[in-house]
């Protein structure tokens, strides 16, 4: 895994020992560095497979005052908390689709402690339902990196009804320079650290 902003990993941090480690994975903009594209993020998003109203619970009890966010289902929305940790706002996620919590990797680098972080199988899975155009290009670069889960990602996407957004983002060449970026940057920090 790439470096993360050390605040931002501070915060996931502190959310993830509130909810209990083994209950939380990261998500969101620190999940896709986590699998290899490094992009901007403002907040910190960690998934959880405890009832909202648990994970509520248990971080208002390490003093991370939350608010539930209702989303309309109708309009694709779902439910979530929302709160702000040490000036970052953070968003837990309810598990949106079935995931291999056994099979999360460890997120490794100073600090960081116990995280562990959404699987890349998993986390197309979110990216290609949530839709968004951050999502789906997300899960088009991560496809480009990750070459061997672009059948599935297709499955997922027709699944989801945005295969062919999906697609649009998978064909278009700014997607694929960024993700041809991303190789060379990895392959290049792969020579310096051996």
């Amino acid at each position: 895994m790439r470096r993360k902003p050390a605040r931002f990993v501070r915060v996931a941090r502190k959310i993830a020992e509130a909810l209990g480690t083994e209950d939380c994975l990261l998500a969101g903009g620190l999940a896709v560095m986590a699998h290899g594209f490094v992009r901007a993020t403002r907040d910190v998003d960690i998934l959880t497979r405890l009832p909202l109203s648990e994970a509520r619970v248990r971080l208002e009890a390490s003093g991370l005052s939350t608010r539930l966010l209702r989303g309309d289902p109708l309009e694709g929305g779902f439910a979530c908390l929302k709160g702000e940790c040490d000036g970052l706002p953070f968003d837990v996620l309810p598990q949106l689709v079935p995931v291999h919590w056994e099979e999360a990797p460890r997120v490794e680098g100073k600090g960081a402690g116990s995280l562990r972080v959404v699987p890349l199988v998993d986390l197309l899975a979110l990216k290609l339902k949530a839709q968004g155009p951050k999502d789906l290009m997300d899960a088009a670069i991560l496809v480009l990196l990750h070459p061997e889960h672009e059948a599935h990602a297709l499955e997922l996407a027709t699944a989801y009804r945005a295969l062919d957004r999906f697609e649009h983002w998978l064909r278009d060449p700014r997607t694929q320079a960024q993700a041809r970026e991303e190789a060379a940057f990895e392959r290049q920090r792969a020579r310096g650290s051996a």
